[in-house]
């Protein structure tokens, strides 16, 4: 990056070496370049960025190595940019109970919503077998993901690894929209690879779903207008992909598989809130224990299509490749392989 462009625009260049626990905060100025060796220092530049003008965007550079955490990494404040060199990987520790990095507001009902986030190259270890919660104890509306995502807009996450999390690898809610999440791996979390709700415009763009115990992409509270492309679910503990209370969903070009139960399951919520405007197109599900089940009525759910898509292996235990009503599950260009 040129040095014109750091002055012009006051970035303050932030070097995150290998820490284990806390050390004592430096002081941090606008004018100079700070070397953050910890993440107490970390907290302290994100709040004096705010604190001081927050159109002053600040870079984190992760260098390689393993960050065992004791708190949170949290990301409260706008414009922020997290560069990870291949190498650099975070692992919760033992028994703390948190998120490893929470994005937004923590309130229980968040007041404000954070901007222009950047995230690359990091791998994150949420450490599941040795957390005994899946929320934080003294926040209960916090649970404790790989990546925590709350009233965000503008947000790009690029080839980062959320693994081994307590609850799930990424959680997207509280309105966030304009996000972004690029070249992904999401596995052997606790509960789901992805999570998304209540918010829209999120788009997922070559990601893996693997191994995780519930679904590999969970969709639900008003989740809208997204678009998933090119992304692999493989050997998901449940559903490959759950959605209720959703619409304008778009899968293009993805594959599952190997799912304990259904590729696919649409339904709808205990107030009747279905799913509709959903399109699979060019999809691979194969080997699946049930293809793409809608499980809902005409009343509650509309317009789901699925075209030009292949299907194999799925009809087991009784179950079907394309199951759910013919006035709202049209299809059309299918191959279905015997």
């Amino acid at each position: 990056m040129k040095i014109g462009r750091l002055l012009a625009q006051l970035f303050i260049v932030l070097f995150l070496v290998q820490s284990i626990g806390g050390i004592a905060n430096s002081e941090i100025t606008q004018k100079s370049q700070t070397a953050v060796k910890n993440v107490t220092e970390l907290s302290a530049a994100l709040k004096y960025a705010q604190t001081e003008n927050s159109s002053i965007s600040t870079i984190i550079y992760v260098m390689p190595g393993i960050y065992t955490i004791s708190d949170t990494i949290v990301i409260n404040v706008s414009n922020i940019t997290v560069i990870a060199e291949p190498g650099a990987k975070i692992i919760l520790a033992d028994q703390v109970n948190k998120p490893v990095i929470a994005i937004g507001s923590q309130e229980q009902t968040p007041t404000y919503t954070v901007e222009n986030i950047y995230i690359s190259g990091i791998e994150i270890d949420g450490n599941k077998n040795n957390q005994n919660s899946e929320f934080v104890l003294d926040k209960n509306w916090i649970r404790n993901n790989a990546i925590d995502v709350r009233s965000v807009k503008r947000l790009t996450l690029d080839n980062v690894i959320c693994k081994n999390a307590r609850s799930g690898g990424l959680v997207i809610s509280w309105a966030s929209s304009d996000i972004h999440v690029n070249n992904s791996i999401f596995a052997n979390n606790y509960f789901d690879g992805v999570a998304y709700y209540d918010s829209q415009r999120v788009y997922t763009n070559s990601c893996s779903m693997i191994n995780n115990t519930n679904a590999g992409i969970s969709l639900d509270n008003a989740f809208s207008d997204s678009i998933f492309a090119n992304c692999i679910l493989d050997t998901n503990g449940d559903v490959g992909i759950f959605m209720r209370n959703s619409s304008k969903i778009r899968f293009n070009g993805c594959t599952v598989q190997n799912s304990k139960s259904y590729a696919a399951f649409l339904g709808n919520d205990d107030n009747a809130n279905g799913v509709s405007d959903i399109l699979f197109s060019g999809c691979h599900v194969l080997d699946n224990y049930g293809g793409i089940l809608v499980s809902t009525t005409e009343k509650e759910s509309g317009y789901i299509s699925v075209i030009g898509s292949s299907f194999r292996g799925n009809e087991k235990n009784g179950r079907t490749t394309l199951d759910g009503p013919d006035s709202i599950l049209k299809q059309t260009g299918n191959i279905i392989i015997k």
